[in-house]
């Protein structure tokens, strides 16, 4: 059986190389269970990320595309980087 396994110093340079030229590695902007900020109303509201895929997010239970998520003004890491992109926006 095949299944997901995590990146680890046990795979050799050519398997890492490998994955990356077929494309199998991916870096995921947040982990699971980590609060992010996203813009709401001109204001940053506070979510949790509770799963990602390649094409989507889902924060609090709702599955948002990040296409959506960069129409509404984006997801940051901290309070602070919300309130920067809201002050260069305007």
């Amino acid at each position: 059986m095949t299944k997901v396994d995590i990146l680890n110093k046990n795979y050799t340079i050519n398997q890492v190389l490998d994955a990356l030229r077929v494309g199998k590695l991916v870096v995921l902007p947040f982990l699971l269970n980590e609060d992010v900020f996203v813009i709401n109303n001109n204001m940053p509201q506070k979510k949790m990320v509770t799963d990602i895929s390649m094409k989507a997010i889902q924060l609090n239970g709702v599955w948002s595309t990040w296409e959506q998520i960069e129409a509404e003004g984006g997801i940051y890491d901290s309070e602070f980087g919300a309130l920067t992109a809201l002050s260069q926006r305007k």
